[in-house]
């Protein structure tokens, strides 16, 4: 049942549709676009001297955003300025959270702590990417040789040596503490440029030495309701990972797909209310969720009376839990039937069998059919382990259960 999907990915965003041919580790000129919201300009000053590199957003919680960076960039000062990609001409103040001082290929964290752009894209740090010698990779990053505020700079993995990548390309010191990419996944935290060779950290080192500084990472997910295209959710799946075993590419889905994402589940109970953490995406979820299925229609919005209904009871000692987007509630999908047959941990409880989001769904069919769905038309069935949907039928009542989330901070 498992299977690769095509090559040819449609990829349908904000309602544009584009067709995309070709290598999947090839960096798309629209991908990065999207990556730059991810990549910031640091600038430190050490000794009355101004120097330029670059750093990776990480991590994001309401009010501050973590980035890594490579040590020599701003050692010396302890609150380099950092420039955001949707905003180049606004310099904001930064606080060193971590650093590897002395070491010429160290690795640092920031955070700052200010009003931020909404745009902004964290880079997840992918240590399950292969990488081998010949690779063809991609920087991002403000070298100072080009002459310009961004530059895509394309190179070639030469190999490793000891705890380094290496490689090669038009690579100088302004790219230090930028992303090594293959394909649109980082690999890599770019340490030194001393050409004609370059080098980086591997994303699993780096994972190490910043998880030491309290910096947990995992799968960023969307957490604001939308509506989406089917093949956005194919794409979807794909890059964050997600594990999708039933093939549902007849209907226009996402077909079969073994994943790599893995989870840090933690059981635990607030007052009374037993919850799972999970610390590979940052998510609190009820272990169970509503008891029976809840009923929705045109004259009903019983999953988000649910939901409202926990918050205003401060279920656990909270008043923020929500319906999950789709993203969130395919990252749970198990790649086997592991619970009783149901394709979801055992740490959850396995009543509810098929919940409900908070996205709906647009999708043409076969014979050119648009429609669209509402909210909680689009759902998880962890009984057969698919995202499903149900098309909107005016004056219809349909069932499903809600498994509540809320986004952990730091304190937690």
């Amino acid at each position: 049942m498992l299977r690769r999907m095509l090559n040819v990915l449609v990829v349908c965003l904000s309602g544009v549709l584009a067709v995309v041919i070709g290598s999947s580790v090839t960096v798309l000129a629209n991908e990065v676009q999207g990556l730059k919201s991810g990549v910031v300009r640091i600038t430190a000053h050490v000794n009355g001297a101004a120097k330029v590199g670059t750093g990776i957003l990480v991590r994001l919680e309401k009010g501050a955003a973590f980035i890594a960076t490579a040590s020599h960039v701003i050692e010396g000062d302890p609150q380099p300025t950092v420039q955001f990609y949707a905003e180049p001409g606004r310099p904001v103040a930064s606080k060193v959270l971590g650093m590897e001082g002395g070491d010429p290929r160290g690795l640092a964290v920031l955070v700052v702590r200010d009003d931020l752009p909404d745009s902004l894209r964290v880079l997840p740090l992918n240590s399950h990417v292969l990488v081998e010698s010949g690779d063809p990779v991609t920087v991002l990053g403000f070298p100072r040789m080009a002459g310009a505020p961004w530059a895509v700079t394309k190179g070639e993995l030469v190999g490793r040596r000891g705890r380094d990548l290496v490689f090669s390309g038009a690579i100088d010191e302004g790219n230090s503490g930028g992303p090594l990419l293959k394909g649109n996944q980082v690999v890599g935290i770019i340490t030194e440029a001393s050409p004609p060779f370059a080098y980086a950290a591997p994303a699993v080192l780096a994972q190490y030495v910043l998880e030491s500084w309290g910096i947990r990472f995992g799968v960023t997910l969307r957490s604001k309701p939308a509506t989406l295209s089917s093949v956005y959710l194919q794409d979807v799946i794909q890059q964050k990972g997600f594990h999708h075993p039933f093939d549902g590419s007849a209907e226009g889905l996402p077909g079969g797909w073994m994943g790599t994402m893995v989870h840090d589940y933690e059981p635990k109970t607030f007052s009374g209310m037993n919850v799972v953490v999970d610390h590979a995406t940052g998510l609190m979820w009820q272990q169970s969720g509503s008891p029976d299925q809840l009923t929705f229609g045109v004259e009903k919005r019983e999953p988000w009376e649910y939901v409202e209904q926990l918050n205003q009871q401060r279920v656990g000692g909270f008043s923020d839990w929500r319906l999950p987007t789709i993203e969130e509630l395919a990252s749970l999908l198990e790649p086997i039937g592991q619970h009783e047959g149901m394709f979801i941990d055992r740490v959850f409880d396995k009543t509810q069998w098929v919940c409900v989001s908070a996205d709906g769904l647009i999708r043409q069919t076969q014979e050119g059919m648009v429609f669209v769905t509402g909210p909680w038309e689009l759902f998880v069935n962890f009984d057969r382990g698919r995202i499903d949907h149900r098309r909107y039928v005016e004056g219809e009542t349909r069932k499903g259960f809600a498994r509540a989330v809320r986004t952990m901070v730091s304190e937690e």
